[in-house]
């Protein structure tokens, strides 16, 4: 009789953690873009389908902003020129971009200057949840922080996470990630974002 809350308290713990593990992977992600370390983003994240996703998610986004103001006024020839080559170069900046080495430069964590990737200068950061308190700048104030800004998150079955977290610098934006179970670890395999 003892053996059994035992048992059930393993239990919980086990599924617990695991819930949190792919959160976890989400964060290893973001201190890896921040690092610049493309070793853990290689192997964090499947290349092929996120750039695949991206483009899927940015080009219908884009043109349906573009035409969705009634009041403005019929586009101009400039205007329907860039919407038509707005799709390639999207393509275009997307497979050049979406790479472990650029990734960072891209979201904005790190700049390139004379060809090597630098921490970026100026970027300011909002403050985080913890900021003022003695847990400030600690994994658990970065997880608290990431946690505010998470919107959804849906177990669509034990090997497939979607979340959608709201961007720090601009909260009408949010990022919709698809994480994975692959190979006994959590990966990021798609992503869409929304409110460009």
């Amino acid at each position: 009789m003892q053996r059994l809350p035992r048992i059930i308290i393993i239990s919980l713990v086990v599924v617990l953690a695991y819930m949190a593990w792919p959160f976890v992977t989400a964060l290893q992600i973001r201190d890896a873009m921040i690092r610049g370390d493309t070793i853990t983003l290689n192997r964090k994240i499947e290349w092929e389908s996120l750039r695949s996703s991206l483009k899927a998610s940015i080009s219908p986004d884009t043109a349906a902003r573009l035409a969705a103001d009634p009041e403005a006024p019929p586009p101009s020839l400039w205007q329907r020129v860039k919407v038509a080559v707005g799709a390639s170069v999207t393509n275009t900046v997307i497979e050049r971009y979406v790479t472990p080495e650029r990734l960072p430069v891209l979201v904005g964590y790190r700049r390139m200057w004379r060809g090597t990737v630098q921490p970026a200068i100026g970027v300011e950061e909002p403050p985080t949840a913890l900021a003022n308190t003695m847990l400030g700048g600690t994994a658990l104030d970065r997880f608290v922080s990431f946690w505010k800004r998470l919107r959804s998150a849906i177990f669509h079955s034990p090997t497939y996470l979607e979340i959608e977290v709201a961007d720090k610098y601009t909260p009408a934006r949010s990022y919709r990630a698809t994480l994975e179970f692959v190979g006994w670890e959590w990966r990021l395999t798609r992503m869409a974002i929304s409110g460009l």
